[in-house]
């Protein structure tokens, strides 16, 4: 009855994490908590493959996407420094977006 129950809520904070609006980023302490429910999920998925595999499968597979799109999107916030001296060189004029190829101030 309790595994039930906790399976159900799990189910539920999960779907709640993959109805945030796509076109956004989500903020570093939903990435978080996604991180964590999604290990959470992943590896009761694990555990339980002999006993319930179907249901053990989708717990798997929702809990590595849970994963995936929290590290994607704790990348998409912040994104990698810039390698080469051309790359620095372009961001230093005031007020250019570094994410524009195009310099705001030419």
């Amino acid at each position: 009855m309790l595994n039930k129950i906790t399976h159900q809520l799990t189910v539920l904070a999960a779907k709640k994490l993959l109805e945030t609006n796509q076109s956004e980023n989500i903020s570093t302490a939903k990435s978080v908590i996604s991180i964590v429910a999604g290990a959470y999920i992943f590896q009761r998925g694990i555990r339980n493959i002999i006993k319930h595999p179907v249901i053990s499968l989708q717990e798997t597979l929702l809990g590595a996407y849970l994963i995936h799109e929290a590290l994607k999107s704790i990348r998409e916030i912040y994104p990698d420094k810039p390698k080469e001296v051309s790359q620095v060189r372009k961001n230093q004029i005031q007020g250019n977006d570094p994410n524009s190829a195009v310099p705001a101030f030419v």
